[in-house]
């Protein structure tokens, strides 16, 4: 009898760790699904805003016809605006263009060399959203000939709409 009530006890006492380890695992499972449904719904209330982006970057993202063309375009802009800011180029160097998923991307990497805050204000000019400019490498040293000037080394990413820009939306009251 005693073995009896030992074996149901100890029965008993398994069982409910593995209810409780259960339970625990249920509970983790609730708590990451509560996230995820926290998540969603912010991500539902910002649907509106990234709709506008979307719209904002299909209209006013540059196509690319060729990339040999858009390689050039990028170059003669840099230089032009360099020469605005009294930057002397003494280096430049065209990049094969890269193909993304959502977009396509030419570089031209200069090396100039001016005043410090001349060579900052031609970096931030270039940087406006509508651009579709980024700095991807920059190395400043100063110049050893003239330590008043710098020699910067600026790479230079144009990014252009691929192809096929247009996102399928889904419609109202479509599949669940």
């Amino acid at each position: 009898m005693i073995l009896a009530v030992l074996a149901a006890l100890a029965g008993g006492a398994i069982l409910t760790q593995r209810l409780l380890g259960r339970q625990h695992a249920i509970e983790r499972r609730e708590q990451s699904l509560e996230l995820q449904q926290m998540e969603a719904q912010a991500m539902l209330a910002e649907a509106g805003l990234w709709k506008q982006r979307l719209d904002w970057l299909q209209a006013n993202q540059p196509t690319m016809t060729s990339e040999s063309q858009a390689s050039e375009k990028l170059l003669e802009e840099m230089l032009a605006a360099a020469g605005k800011h009294n930057l002397v180029v003494q280096k430049q160097q065209l990049h094969e263009a890269s193909r993304q998923a959502f977009f396509h991307e030419v570089g031209v990497t200069l090396t100039v060399l001016g005043d410090l805050p001349d060579v900052f204000r031609w970096m931030h000019g270039l940087l406006t959203p509508a651009s579709f400019q980024l700095v991807s490498q920059l190395k400043i040293v100063p110049d050893a000939k003239d330590k008043t000037k710098v020699i910067a080394t600026v790479r230079i990413n144009r990014r252009h709409a691929p192809a096929i820009t247009a996102v399928a939306t889904p419609q109202e009251g479509a599949g669940s």
